[in-house]
């Protein structure tokens, strides 16, 4: 998935030759359709995301489940991050597009679509940073989880009304940004030269400190096809985790949590030792072992993401889960108005 800022961005078609007809409507581009196109068919238990085609992964949750003392780590991504709720990353992404597809994105009739993006930067565990450039903002009546805003942008000026479509060799980076006062929010960037989308979620919510907190790294590559996720949290199966996954593999290092053992004075977080496993998509309940050669294209080396997560109370733990709902939660400033 490639976006190249020339005729393709515009709608309604090109002008044709030698005319001076204007594009109506610039289409932005959706992060939901690459995150998916890189996500297992195997992994997605939310039938609404799922493929027609393929297998039935809600069963082969439940196989995976039967017979185990413990929730294994393939199964726990299944059911925290593909399942549905509001830790599943299909959702977030999907829900975000189609609050973008109901804009109407006319330059004639927004005039921050035609002047240079604004640059803005995210403040993230262990020194990282997310930067973004966005053009325009627009806010919405405050709910249930407080006020929020979208925002978003084009590295180049997606189109001049004057000039006409800009026209950018190797594509034209796209960022998009979401966020609430309450803390729930993301920020993403989708690469006009390879249709690769990295970005940053927060699920957290600062008037609900028991519900599920958890902090996400996303990175996608289109050429091999993969999946990657870095995270660390509250209430989500893991203190910390990170996964890579391919059409047939899944590989996940990580700490779960769960309750302390019998006789524990420890009452916050319990987070398990780390440990990692392999395993094919279609068969999530067998571990086929760290160092299986499957996993050898998805494994802790090849990684893209270079920096865990870890909202652990082990030494280096990077993440505070009751602070996640923090990321987010500040609305850019000096973006002009949608």
């Amino acid at each position: 998935m490639r976006f190249v800022v020339a005729c393709a961005l515009v709608v309604s078609g090109c002008a044709a030759e030698g005319t001076s007809e204007q594009p109506s409507r610039i289409p932005l581009p959706q992060v939901y359709p690459p995150v998916r196109e890189a996500t297992p068919s195997a992994l997605i238990a939310n039938e609404q995301f799922a493929a027609a085609t393929a297998s039935e992964p809600s069963a082969e949750l439940g196989r995976a489940r039967q017979g185990q003392a413990a929730i294994n780590l393939a199964t726990a991504v299944q059911e925290r991050f593909f399942n549905g709720g509001p830790t599943d990353i299909l959702r977030v992404v999907k829900d975000l597009d189609d609050r973008l597809l109901g804009l109407d994105t006319d330059p004639s009739l927004h005039e921050c679509l035609t002047v240079a993006a604004v640059p803005f930067s995210y403040s993230l565990p262990s020194g990282q940073s997310f930067s973004v450039k966005l053009q325009c903002l627009q806010e919405f009546a405050p709910g249930a989880m407080g006020s929020g805003w979208v925002a978003f942008g084009f590295d180049q000026a997606a189109t001049d009304v004057d000039a006409g479509p800009v026209v950018a060799s190797g594509g034209n980076d796209f960022y998009l940004v979401q966020g609430q006062d309450n803390g729930m929010g993301s920020a993403y960037h989708v690469s006009g030269g390879t249709g690769n989308v990295e970005g940053w979620m927060a699920v957290a919510d600062r008037l609900a400190p028991t519900n599920s907190q958890v902090l996400l790294h996303l990175l996608t590559d289109e050429a091999a096809s993969t999946l990657e996720l870095a995270l660390a949290g509250s209430g989500v199966g893991f203190c910390s985790g990170h996964l890579k996954a391919d059409a047939d593999h899944l590989f996940v290092s990580g700490k779960t949590n769960a309750p302390p053992p019998p006789g524990s004075p420890m009452t916050g977080q319990y987070c398990d030792a780390a440990r990692a496993g392999c395993f094919a998509v279609t068969a999530l309940g067998t571990d086929l072992g760290e160092s299986s050669p499957s996993c050898s294209g998805v494994a802790s080396s090849s990684f893209g993401i270079h920096t865990n997560l870890d909202a652990s109370t082990d030494g280096g733990a990077n993440v505070v889960a009751a602070d996640i709902h923090r990321y987010f939660a500040t609305k850019p400033t000096g973006i002009p108005a949608f």
